[in-house]
């Protein structure tokens, strides 16, 4: 009976063992091509290309995408002897179409490992191919495909796409990078929080206006500068808002992880700089009637990092105060500008939209289907409470 027991138990654990073997029918990790970034273009004939067509490489197309596809080198096995591994940890690979899905298995027939999108990071589209294609077409084959993740960010390119998925640091991988940079917006006010798939889907389905993060790109350096808008119907490009409009958009929508404000003290006509600590807004839906309106309220917390007086008090009450409202004016004005861009480009990308769908739903059933070109006229007040706590151990003066 002891032996029947043993030998069942030694088959449970030979079972439990073939669960714990992992992917052992997949493909090793050097044997494949794992995309990590690619960017969209309006299409443009390469050199590359126009010697492919020529020699009987062509296949049915229309030329709408130039599509550029980031795979990572694979590293080379220590073990083998062979030289050391490139720097370069990446290599790119463009293809035109009107498919993204049938470029990428083109694509297949000039490489010699399968192209997988497990680990792709970023996607890149320029602001001109979203003026000629909807982004819901455009995404179609990532939002359907199985190896890409919900996760993998999109950002918009008022320039070419592409030149963001260049070597700008060498060893580094663009897309990568590129993903890397938003682990920054505890340091800055005018960056949007990042847009992955996933967070499309709602607005794209119900047709409403929102934002792609910008990169812009040197020769050396890339980055994240303003918001390119995605209109609701036609979900095509809107417009932009410069860095100032974005952080104005996120006062507004109390989106803030950390950052600063920058005035001009008018006593002194120097520089003051508060360093934002905690950001918190409410916006409130106010119908009267047919009449719409809105109030904004944001309240913050934070410290004087810059104070270029160095005769001032700041611990003196009424200096605080006034310390308080220069920064509380800014703030509203920062507001006010993001609001009239909206204004003039039609497009809600606020969230007073959603304020008035939960507040009053019965209001926003009769005017959610124009309600960007609706909203372009609505007004809206803002009001801030600012809160210094803070200067610093050497701001203030000695009792």
């Amino acid at each position: 009976m002891k032996r029947v027991r043993l030998g069942f138990l030694g088959m449970a654990a030979l079972l439990i063992c073939s669960t714990l073997s992992g992917c052992w029918s997949s493909s090793p990790v050097e044997d494949l091509n794992l995309e990590t970034g690619i960017a969209m273009d309006v299409a443009e004939h390469s050199s590359q290309e126009e010697q492919i067509n020529r020699k009987g490489g062509a296949y049915p197309k229309k030329e709408l995408i130039t599509g550029t596809f980031q795979f990572i080198v694979p590293e080379e096995n220590k073990s083998s002897g062979s030289s050391p591994s490139q720097t370069k940890k990446f290599y790119n690979v463009k293809g035109n179409g009107d498919s993204v899905f049938e470029i990428l298995r083109e694509i297949s027939l000039r490489i010699n490992r399968p192209p997988i999108g497990f680990h792709l990071k970023t996607v890149i589209i320029s602001s001109s191919l979203l003026r000629k294609v909807p982004l819901y077409e455009l995404l179609d084959f990532f939002l359907g495909d199985n190896d890409i993740r919900p996760s993998v960010q999109l950002l918009i390119s008022t320039g070419t796409a592409s030149e963001a998925l260049q070597e700008k640091i060498p060893g580094q991988t663009p897309a990568f990078a590129l993903k890397d940079i938003f682990e920054n917006r505890k340091r800055n006010s005018r960056m949007l929080k990042p847009v992955s798939l996933a967070k499309v889907i709602g607005p794209m389905k119900a047709k409403r206006s929102f934002l792609l993060p910008n990169v812009i790109t040197t020769e050396s350096e890339v980055k994240l500068a303003g918001a390119g808008i995605i209109k609701g119907k036609a979900q095509t490009y809107g417009g932009f808002l410069n860095e100032s409009e974005v952080e104005g958009l996120m006062w507004i929508k109390g989106e803030l992880k950390g950052g600063l404000v920058k005035s001009i003290d008018p006593e002194t006509k120097k520089n003051i700089v508060y360093e934002i600590k905690s950001v918190k807004s409410h916006i409130k839906a106010i119908v009267q009637g047919n009449d719409i309106s809105f109030r904004v309220r944001m309240t913050s917390e934070g410290r004087i990092s810059e104070n270029f007086n160095p005769n001032e008090d700041l611990g003196n009450n009424r200096l605080l105060g006034q310390e308080e409202s220069i920064f509380q004016e800014k703030v509203n004005s920062l507001a006010k500008q993001t609001l009239a861009k909206m204004h003039k480009l039609r497009a809600d990308v606020g969230g007073f939209g959603d304020a008035l769908r939960i507040q009053h739903p019965k209001v926003w059933k009769k005017v959610k289907d124009d309600w960007d070109k609706t909203f372009s006229t609505i007004p809206v007040q803002f009001s801030t409470d600012i809160h210094i706590e803070d200067y610093g151990a050497s701001k203030t003066t000695a009792d």
